[in-house]
């Protein structure tokens, strides 16, 4: 059966991958265009999904996203594939709105009471959320700038994050635990970017988890750290697929209650900032993403390190990314700088 779908697959139009046990057994000239690092008779890039059975879902190759489906062929395995379609808007039209709401929110806080308590708690979560949607935006428009590859403990920022994040969840009926059989997992890369990744996975899990619990799971594998985010929540619905995929019909105006749309790709781009992969993955259950970032080559010369609790803006990064799941009640003794 696998020779006769070799010929076949050669000569689809879409891109069309043929997998045996890991290994490219054929590809399409088009899955060639979208890949180039394709070939047959060598493993399969890490960045394609290789999961057992039928699935669907997203991976991302560089800064690409493609959506794709995965279906079983005895032993081997068709993958089907095609770009995930984006949005546009110019430079000067987000210029100019970023800049306005820098502005307004200057007039907020000129406006509005500081001191921490109960009764600005519901005024400060919305100001936390304004913050974050507006740094998110800011960081997918500026242009791409090095950043730090120094030694870094994955396995020690991981479990800093979650010591941190599990109370604040907690007070919103979330459960966050995390897993690795390592006490360290030593990478090349950006403390604070990593920091920014893994808590945009961990705040688009708790939206979908809704009072579940949510599983960080991290392990070494073959010369990559492998981050895998679960949660216990619903499958996507049909406007919740196509908002991912972006293909939402109704103009990718969100949902009540979803967010932007701009955590994926916002964690998209750091991981292709690290040479790294990122797949998400649906079945029977809610999404998984799994991000695959190489543990070397480490520069020998510099110190490891992990990133401390930093402000941006005066801000705390925690309630920051975290501001759309955690109730008021977390934000009373926040501060507004």
């Amino acid at each position: 059966m696998l020779e006769l779908m070799i010929p076949m697959v050669e000569t689809m139009s879409e891109a069309a991958v043929l997998l045996d046990r890991g290994t490219v057994v054929a590809c399409s000239p088009m899955a060639r265009h979208y890949l180039p690092h394709l070939r047959t008779g060598l493993p399969a890039p890490d960045c394609l999904p290789q999961a057992r059975g039928a699935v669907g879902g997203l991976f991302s190759a560089g800064l690409s996203a493609y959506s794709y489906t995965l279906s079983p062929l005895g032993q081997a395995q068709l993958l089907i594939f095609r770009p995930a379609p984006q949005t546009a808007i110019t430079d000067t039209q987000l210029d100019g709105a970023l800049r306005q709401l820098r502005q307004f929110m200057g007039e907020f806080l000129m406006e509005l009471p500081q001191q921490p308590g109960p009764e600005g708690a519901p005024f400060r979560k919305s100001f936390y959320r304004l913050f974050r949607l507006l740094g998110n935006l800011e960081y997918l428009h500026q242009p791409d700038r090095p950043i730090s590859r120094g030694p870094l403990d994955l396995a020690g920022l991981c479990h800093q994050i979650v010591q941190q994040a599990a109370p604040l969840l907690a007070q919103g009926g979330i459960e966050l635990d995390y897993d690795c059989p390592d006490t360290s997992l030593i990478i090349p890369g950006d403390p604070v970017l990593l920091q920014r990744m893994i808590l945009e996975l961990i705040a688009n899990s708790a939206r979908a988890a809704r009072g579940g619990s949510i599983h960080l799971r991290l392990r070494h594998q073959g010369g990559k750290a492998l981050l895998t985010l679960s949660d216990t929540g619903a499958p996507p619905t049909q406007r919740q697929l196509a908002a991912m995929l972006q293909q939402d019909a109704d103009q990718n105006i969100p949902a009540p209650g979803a967010g932007a749309g701009l955590g994926l790709p916002i964690v998209r781009r750091i991981v292709a900032a690290h040479q790294g992969a990122m797949l998400v993955e649906w079945g029977q259950g809610s999404p998984s993403t799994l991000i695959s970032l190489p543990t070397g080559p480490l520069e020998p010369r510099t110190t490891l390190g992990t990133p401390t609790a930093c402000r941006d803006g005066g801000l705390s990064p925690l309630l920051t990314a975290l501001a759309d799941v955690l109730p008021a009640e977390a934000f009373e003794l926040a501060e507004l700088d």
